[in-house]
């Protein structure tokens, strides 16, 4: 039975939350394995807008179910929040969800610390503030609280009395919510997730129903924002690559296929570093009829050209097997169309970045190619083609518009060009 991973291919924002629930009706598994509620998917159902930050982006109506991995953090308030949201359009559906009882927990005090830390800091690296890095900080230093302590309230007291003591340490009074408040927040949650009767196990229990049927694996943010590969230290505080998927026990030796997402031009939120950004008039009118702003935040995104050796990166890092190109509508009507082929760095030509910080010295190479009047014009297939000829990958599905229907593969837009 398939296997497949959908992941960003640049930044984050290309579309994945669509472009996953556009395939998961072919899949009966829809597993997150990564990220927490700084992911902002969004899907359309019957011209209604649904912003998913932890959920997996399955059909409401198939008979798909979502699996939330260990490698995620979870805000259980928003997480109850994104269930009743769908619960009052499609009862039931919260049963069709499935918590690994190995995941983390974002409690009350990472939301403060992120607050906190990022006031602090010297130069801002842009986080969302819903406390994700914080809580993936007591991951690693072994502070952390894991979902199945929700069912144990002694041992979830006894691990919130020594987390309060070195964090008190830390912060001093800085910290507003008390132990005991901490503790009814997470209690409270616990029961209004029984009473909507999402389900519980792990991993372990779950592996071979996995494996034996098929399996949709849902990436959060992009390989640029991935902790070890992305342009660190402007990047998220998880994997964002195909290789996320060993916290639910996979090897990507197991996957079929790993899509990467991409958008007909790049964009970033928040710091770091941007080769290809555009400025003024006409990185504005991009941002304008693309609707550039974050699902989870609201912030204005940073828009530039495409970038191809960001894209061979992503290729690479992700072990990419085909791509999807998102926002091919936006440059509708754009007489000439910029591409970035190549990087200059301190004097040499570049196709491909060596590590992530080439990304924070890359001068960029473009070439320009004729614009498209809509998607059925040759010109955008031309753009397709060129994509394809120079990261030696196939844009195999194209997406010009935000509803989940409005996708298409490569061969029907061929047997459709206006010629």
């Amino acid at each position: 039975m398939k296997k497949m991973a959908i992941v960003g291919a640049q930044w984050g924002d290309e579309g994945k939350g669509k472009i996953v629930n556009y395939f998961s009706k072919d899949f009966e598994w829809i597993v997150r394995f990564s990220g927490g509620s700084n992911a902002g998917h969004t899907i359309y159902y019957k011209d209604k807008k649904y912003v998913n930050h932890l959920l997996p982006s399955i059909m409401p109506n198939s008979n798909s179910k979502g699996f939330l991995g260990a490698g995620m953090v979870l805000d259980l308030e928003k997480l109850v929040e994104e269930l009743s949201i769908l619960e009052s359009d499609f009862p039931d559906i919260s049963s069709k969800f499935y918590i690994d009882l190995e995941a983390f927990l974002v409690l009350p005090w990472h939301k403060e610390e992120d607050e906190i830390i990022e006031s602090m800091r010297k130069k801002p690296i842009g986080t969302t503030r819903r406390g994700i890095g914080p809580s993936y900080t007591d991951k690693v230093s072994r502070e952390g609280i894991k979902f199945y302590y929700l069912f144990d309230e002694s041992l979830l007291m006894n691990r919130l009395e020594d987390i309060y003591y070195l964090k008190s340490s830390y912060y001093g009074n800085k910290l507003k919510t008390s132990i005991s408040e901490v503790y009814e927040f997470l209690i409270k949650a616990r029961n209004r997730l029984e009473k909507l009767k999402v389900n519980y196990a792990s991993a372990i229990e779950m592996g071979e129903v996995f494996r034996s049927t098929s399996v949709l694996f849902e990436g959060a943010q992009g390989v640029l924002l991935d902790l070890d590969f992305g342009t660190y230290p402007f990047v998220t505080s998880s994997s964002c690559m195909a290789h996320g998927v060993s916290s639910v026990g996979f090897s990507t030796f197991e996957l079929d296929d790993v899509y990467g997402v991409l958008k007909a031009y790049t964009t970033r939120v928040g710091e770091g570093p941007f080769p290809t950004e555009i400025f003024g008039e006409e990185a504005e009118k991009i941002r304008r009829l693309g609707n550039e702003y974050g699902a989870t935040t609201g912030r204005p995104r940073r828009v530039g050209w495409l970038d191809l050796p960001a894209l061979r990166y992503a290729k690479i890092r992700s072990g990419l097997t085909g791509l999807v190109i998102t926002k091919s509508d936006v440059l509708n009507g754009f007489d000439q169309i910029k591409v970035c082929t190549n990087y200059e760095i301190k004097g040499k030509i570049k196709d491909t970045p060596s590590s992530s910080y080439d990304f924070f010295v890359a001068k960029p190479v473009y070439k320009e190619l004729k614009g498209w009047k809509n998607t059925s014009d040759i010109n955008f297939l031309k753009y397709l083609s060129f994509i394809e000829e120079q990261t030696q990958i196939n844009v195999d599905y194209i997406s010009y518009g935000p509803k989940t229907e409005e996708m298409c593969s490569k061969n029907h837009l061929i047997l459709n060009i206006d010629r």
